[in-house]
């Protein structure tokens, strides 16, 4: 059995034990203490790090009473003992997450009767699993009641009561297979629920509780937070790019949405220009395809590579030639430094094609991408060399059907 030395000093950050085990497996070693400061992953709290006698910890487990601490060497004793160390700042950090998190998920359940299904640590995130929705104005009003928790600087307790209480005060109840005594962590007026993770000791070390969004997750939200130092670092490039954007924009901050709106503004202006500049280019050339189009059938077929073009030229192209002659069947193509974009199809409105057999024929001779409609498929390739070739294949593939 690990005793579990973390509970009885949250602020000890070294500690002396003796190895129970070490073992070797696929080139790590797995070693048992009994006794140690490592708290290993739990209520959505991440294992601690730090050396044994030097040596890297990698990951921290528990195993039924035992506590296991992953390593990449061996751990060389003297006599069996053993000198653990903690990273600190990151034990500190997760704590501060952890509290955070409950602060948060206090006021949301006080104010709102929302409940928090799930909860996990990544790096600087929380993210919390809600087990109905949240609009924002009720996340943010949680946020404001839990930050006014952080200033009064409250005592976190952690407290061992019997479940008659625990039925009655906590926010959410121990698993049915949970056995006495349950702990409990208690900040008072904010939250009482059970959990075995590690939060620091009173309310205002938390620092800064921030929500930073929220989305839609399995019939609820999931809500993600910082705090602490991880808020704080968040601000801080936050910040950062503010000053970015007032440098660029040439304002204050209070002034970056206006800017913003009058660019986008200036944006859709300079695209409806450029379009209606792009289609007086292509007119004539559509035309000219039309007019020397091949004719199969019913059918005009016009096959077409254009040089040193983007897709949104070759969309426009296929528009002018397809939109007012609904007979017209359109093979194109462009290429650039990126590869070759391809387009094949009629008119939405010609029911009797289906050009995907020829484009599948095409893309896979190109080595691309993409797909599409009966009426329209389109797709990217690399292979310029062989486009010639895709296209006169991709039209012969077409003519089968008629």
């Amino acid at each position: 059995m690990t005793e579990k030395l973390y509970y009885d000093d949250l602020y000890a950050r070294e500690f002396d034990a003796e190895i129970i085990s070490q073992s070797e497996h696929d080139g790590k070693y797995s070693i048992v203490l009994d006794k140690t400061l490592f708290y290993p992953s739990g209520g959505g709290q991440p294992y601690d790090l730090g050396t044994l006698n030097g040596v890297e910890v990698l990951e921290v487990s528990e195993h039924g009473e035992e506590i296991t601490h992953i390593t990449k060497l061996p751990v060389d004793t003297d006599g069996n003992k053993v000198h653990g160390v903690l990273d600190w700042d990151r034990r500190f950090e997760l704590m501060q997450q952890h509290l955070g998190e409950h602060l948060f998920a206090g006021s949301l359940w006080n104010l709102h009767h929302i409940h928090t299904d799930r909860m996990r640590i990544e790096g600087d995130n929380v993210s919390i699993d809600t087990d109905i929705p949240a609009d924002m104005a009720k996340i943010l009003e949680a946020e404001a009641a839990a930050n006014e928790a952080v200033w009064q600087d409250i005592p976190v307790e952690v407290i061992y009561p019997d479940m008659e209480e625990i039925r009655k005060f906590a926010r959410k109840l121990p698993p049915e297979n949970a056995v006495p005594p349950v702990r409990i962590v208690k900040v008072e007026g904010v939250d009482y629920v059970p959990c075995c993770g590690l939060h620091v000791s009173s309310t205002g070390q938390a620092g800064l509780i921030k929500i930073t969004s929220c989305e839609n997750h399995k019939g609820g939200s999931r809500i993600y937070l910082k705090s602490g130092r991880a808020a704080y670092r968040w601000l801080n490039s936050l910040y950062s790019e503010v000053r970015k954007a007032e440098s660029e924009l040439v304002c204050g901050y209070e002034g970056i949405n206006e800017k913003i709106a009058i660019l986008k503004s200036q944006i859709h202006d300079l695209k409806v220009q450029n379009e209606a500049a792009v289609l007086r280019f292509l007119k004539p050339l559509a035309d000219s395809l039309v007019n020397d189009s091949e004719s199969h059938g019913t059918h005009k077929i016009i096959r077409h590579i254009m040089k040193s073009s983007g897709q949104d030229e070759i969309k426009h192209l296929f528009r002018l030639v397809t939109d007012n002659d609904h007979d017209v069947i359109a093979f194109l193509a462009g290429v650039n430094t990126e590869g070759v974009f391809v387009i094949f199809g009629s008119s939405k409105d010609n029911k009797n094609i289906d050009v995907r057999p020829a484009f599948r024929k095409a893309i896979n001779i190109l080595g691309g991408k993409g797909g599409g409609s009966s009426f329209c498929a389109q797709g990217w390739g690399r292979n310029q060399e062989v486009l010639s070739t895709a296209l006169d294949e991709a039209v012969s593939e077409f003519k089968k059907q008629f």
